[in-house]
């Protein structure tokens, strides 16, 4: 048994290895070019554009001061006394933490706090000048390439809204999000597939012809994935369904449209067997392209959700009727990672990815790891995938990873499981070529 000081030297060879590795990001939300960036920011509009704000929340921040910080043009002084108290109660969740590291390693600014704040954001509103992207992702993160979910195939759209197939490719490799193909809320959403597709949208099949013409174009412009996120909406069960019922509850989508005339957009009701119909309808598709398939499982991003939508045993039959598709699941399924566990051991189409998971819980990440090892073939399991809506946050979080990867493997080490020179490439393995074949890059 190894004493404490052998622990420690042998956290800090694993960790100075891993620091020197080259990277795969299994999954981003990054604006598709450096170029479409929000330029009309501070650092606490950006910063708080997604996860830490939720901590915020939780701690008692009001949903008026959310957006007040969010949209009212304020002093950042002013903005600060708003969050502050709510703030420093939550530094420490693995969300806080990985905004401190990311600013002291990118602007050299010990901590985010009052004092700080000022100085931080006239760092920040320098950053927005062109290069910072490639200087977080590829000279401070070693990322070879980051999976981003994109979604939409034009050339031309919102980027405040959607994230193109047309991405900087040196940056990003892109996965097609499925979503409005398998569960269309506007008609705006079928408009644009139409107008994508260029198939008029009249029928259930001709539906069907259009989500297959854009995988189709989606796997032609380079997406390597595609991308299912719709535990935020509906359970993650997906029962086979006969077509008939499918094709009466689209039909009905039909009733809304003579509205268009006199309303800017209209809502939808899709009902939940012609939604079951087009997932499955989209995994043969997969199938016949071999494209993974990376699906959202466990906590969802945001102020209350129902949680158990996203239980991963909920996909087991999808696991079992599509034994040549492989499914990357994501976040761990926290607060389900034993579940996860169990389904990666008995299924071999089934992955585990650890994206999010290191700032949702860096404890539960490091503990899931040594669970993991005990129980899945190392192959299956993927490091790090930031899963960031904006670039400095993915500093942090890969820092995050990097810690709690070495902190697993070490403790391996110490219980006699394997060497550290074997403890190397197993990280080697986890961060770069696991992912690499996974999603086959």
């Amino acid at each position: 048994m190894q004493t404490k000081d052998d622990m420690q030297k042998t956290y800090d060879g694993l960790a100075d290895h891993i620091k020197q590795l080259e990277i795969i990001d299994t999954h981003e939300h990054l604006p598709s070019t450096e170029e479409e960036r929000d330029r009309d920011t501070d650092v606490l509009k950006e910063y708080l554009s997604c996860y830490f704000v939720r901590d915020l929340v939780s701690a008692g921040m009001s949903i008026n001061d959310k957006l007040r910080v969010l949209k009212e043009k304020l002093p950042i002084t002013e903005k600060w006394k708003i969050v502050e108290p709510y703030w420093m109660a939550s530094k420490y969740t693995g969300y806080g933490r990985a905004l401190d590291i990311s600013v002291k390693e990118l602007y050299g600014i010990e901590e985010i706090k009052g004092s700080t704040i000022e100085e931080l954001n006239y760092m920040f509103i320098e950053s927005l000048k062109p290069g910072h992207f490639k200087k977080v992702l590829k000279d401070k993160c070693k990322i070879k390439s980051a999976i981003l979910t994109v979604e939409t195939l034009d050339d031309k759209y919102d980027p405040r809204l959607e994230r193109s197939i047309h991405c900087d490719k040196e940056l990003f490799t892109p996965a097609y999000w499925i979503g409005e193909l398998i569960y269309p809320m506007f008609w705006s959403q079928i408009q644009r597939i139409e107008k994508l597709s260029k198939i008029r949208i009249t029928s259930l099949s001709r539906w069907e012809e259009a989500a297959e013409a854009l995988i189709e174009r989606s796997y032609d412009l380079g997406a390597v994935a595609l991308k299912n996120n719709l535990a935020y909406l509906r359970s993650q069960k997906y029962d086979r369904v006969s077509r008939s019922i499918a094709e009466d509850e689209f039909n009905n989508i039909f009733k809304s449209k003579h509205f268009l005339d006199e309303m800017e957009d209209i809502p939808l009701r899709t009902g939940k067997a012609f939604q079951n119909h087009m997932f499955h309808y989209i995994l043969d598709i997969a199938n016949k392209k071999h494209l993974v398939v990376q699906i959202h499982t466990g906590v969802q991003e945001g102020n209350g959700n129902i949680l158990s939508n996203s239980d991963p045993e909920l996909l087991s039959n999808l696991f079992l009727e599509y034994p040549d598709v492989d499914f990357d699941i994501f976040h761990i399924s926290y607060p389900y990672q034993d579940i996860l566990a169990v389904l990666a051991k008995n299924f071999p189409n089934v992955y585990i990815n650890m994206c999010w998971a290191h700032i949702i819980s860096p404890n539960a990440s490091v503990n899931s790891l040594l669970e993991f090892m005990d129980t899945v073939p190392i192959n299956k399991i993927s490091a790090f995938g930031g899963d960031y809506s904006f670039i400095d946050g993915v500093y942090g979080h890969l820092h995050l990873a990097k810690e709690n990867i070495a902190k697993s493997l070490s403790i391996k080490v110490s219980q006699g499981l394997f060497e550290i020179e074997e403890a190397k490439s197993i990280a080697k393995m986890f961060f770069y070529d696991n992912p690499k074949r996974i999603l086959r890059l």
